[in-house]
């Protein structure tokens, strides 16, 4: 088998604290910070003999590992359980859909390399002239460059003959396939290594591979990369997902893919929080060894308005004297939201841009609703009397005119409709209190995941016993998890005593994080698929699965 080693001296651009500045006009991208996974000693660093980071992949852990972050990739990594980029490699071209739906002896190509990889399948061959070309794969044809090495042996193929070959193997070129095949029925008849009747064979194996057969240089190239940002999420993992993060934005569904990630570092305790204007970094941030949201992050904030909020925060820092941890909301209101759009201070607000205000998110929307309302020279008025209010109600109270002293306007129409919103202020319609539930839907709406609550957060959770992390991290007996059903899939069953019966996939998810391996066998799927729909929240009794990875479903009610 091969070894490889490698010089370690790779760089991660990341954006950390020792970037906090302001964001301004024109910034894009992450600043060049960067740290070095070199090791200080002259001698090579066997880089790909890192436990930790083979251990991360075989307990299929590689949400964001290259080649392999997808559902596909995490379960057969498990299975497979590769320990170098041998394997490594082979695990990126048998999880192909070619490798996986070339069946042979009732299995697909994939489980029998991974059978025989974990001793539950002895390796034959065709021939013993195949085993030093099929060694390396458990004596499965997995590479195009295999293809080519038989043909070469037992033909006694040029180099040239033997691309032909693989252009016949990738391409699926038919007519360039049988006319090889009566060259390599010549070949194989002058060379004399084995008979009419197994070249036929092999040559007919040959064929076949040419629905799965991948290019080795590829899948040892993909795999390189694979662990290497393996490598990084082992040993590196806050900035691993800062990164991760920051570039979500060019997925098809960059929502999907920020939810997805956060989810996952809250397996390894890596705190991801909303965006602040106390901070005011534009993009994805590492402060305090946590992951912070950035200004741009936040939906229906654009670079200009970005921009926009950040010289209106400066100038009222100077006039205030004092920085944004220290406003009051009515500072805020005041000095800076009639500089950005109201669009994007809801959005602010929604996201807890500004919860450092010690003011709930309704009341500060509300508030903004009604300020909105003001005409432009009372919010001047207001603006340059700063009268050192505590609250807006004090302030609207020294913007309506009185018979004897005037005040922010003359117009006593207009003093009514002020009087009004004063009354609104001592006497909401509602109440202003914040409810988990919509902070979590607003948050997943404008930012792609629920960071403060989750869902089931506003519900009665008393009865669980456990969490979805808790159960990751190994917990097993009776499990009773308090969780929203986040995807339902239902599967039918081709084989077997349940032949024709449905089952349930699920995923579901806490404040913890995500739980993408719960299962209900027919005889629940059936009694409990009512429930167990998209967005529900649901209180689940169930147990660890036999093989220790999945969680049982056996009872659901609703909460």
């Amino acid at each position: 088998m091969a070894t490889y080693t490698f010089k370690c001296n790779c760089k991660f651009n990341v954006l950390s604290e020792s970037d906090n500045s302001s964001v301004t006009e024109g910034q894009t991208g992450l600043p060049p910070v960067s740290f070095d996974i070199s090791k200080t000693q002259e001698d090579d660093l066997d880089f790909y003999s890192c436990e930790k980071t083979w251990g991360l992949i075989c307990d299929g852990k590689t949400k964001g590992v290259f080649q392999l972050e997808s559902n596909l990739g995490r379960s057969w990594a498990k299975r497979l359980k590769p320990r170098s980029i041998e394997e490594l490699a082979a695990l990126v071209a048998l999880i192909r859909p070619g490798c996986l739906k070339a069946i042979v002896d009732g299995k697909s190509m994939t489980q029998h390399y991974v059978d025989r990889k974990n001793g539950e399948e002895e390796a034959t061959y065709l021939d013993d002239c195949l085993e030093p070309i099929l060694k390396s794969t458990q004596g499965v044809l997995v590479y195009q460059e295999q293809s080519m090495k038989i043909a070469q042996t037992i033909a006694g193929f040029d180099l040239q003959q033997a691309d032909e070959l693989r252009k016949a193997i990738g391409k699926k070129k038919a007519s360039l396939m049988a006319s090889l095949k009566k060259e390599f029925l010549s070949g194989a008849e002058n060379v004399g290594m084995v008979s009419t009747e197994t070249a036929e064979e092999i040559f007919g194996w040959i064929e076949k591979s040419n629905r799965y057969a991948f290019n080795k240089s590829h899948a040892v190239s993909y795999a390189i990369c694979g662990y290497w940002s393996a490598y990084a999420k082992a040993h590196f993992p806050v900035n691993f997902y800062c990164n991760y993060l920051h570039y979500s934005k060019g997925k098809p569904d960059a929502h999907q893919e920020i939810k997805e990630l956060i989810s996952d570092a809250k397996i390894y305790d890596i705190p991801v929080y909303p965006p602040s204007i106390c901070k005011m970094n534009k993009s994805f941030s590492i402060y305090d060894n946590a992951i912070n949201f950035g200004i741009g992050d936040i939906k229906f904030v654009g670079d200009s308005q970005a921009a926009k909020l950040a010289n209106a925060i400066s100038e009222a820092s100077c006039h205030l004297s004092k920085v944004p941890d220290e406003w009051t909301w009515v500072e805020f209101l005041i000095n800076c939201a009639s500089k950005i759009t109201s669009r994007v201070t809801t959005s602010l607000i929604s996201v807890g841009a500004l919860s450092h205000m010690s003011v709930s998110r309704s009341r500060m929307l509300y508030e903004h609703e009604i300020w909105s309302k003001l005409t432009a020279k009372e919010r001047e008025w207001i603006v340059e009397k700063e009268g050192g209010w505590d609250n807006l109600k004090d302030c609207l109270i020294d913007l309506r005119p009185t018979k004897k002293l005037g005040g922010g306007t003359s117009n006593y129409k207009r003093s009514e409709i002020i009087g009004d919103y004063v009354q609104q202020l001592e006497s909401p319609p509602y109440s202003l209190q914040d409810d988990p539930e919509w902070i979590s839907g607003t948050e997943e709406e404008l930012l792609g995941a629920c960071l403060t609550y989750s869902k089931v957060d506003s519900c009665d959770t008393s009865s669980a016993n456990a969490t979805c992390k808790e159960f990751i991290d190994g917990r097993s007996g009776k499990i009773v998890l308090a969780v929203a059903v986040k995807s339902a899939r239902e599967y039918k069953i081709n084989k077997g005593q349940s032949k024709g019966k449905t089952m349930g996939f699920l995923t579901l998810e806490d404040s913890t994080c995500e739980l993408d391996n719960a299962i209900a066998f027919p005889e629940d799927w059936s009694s409990y698929k009512h429930l167990l729909f998209e967005g529900n929240t649901v209180l689940i009794i169930g147990e660890r699965s036999k093989k220790k990875d999945s969680f049982i479903v056996q009872k659901v009610s609703q909460i």
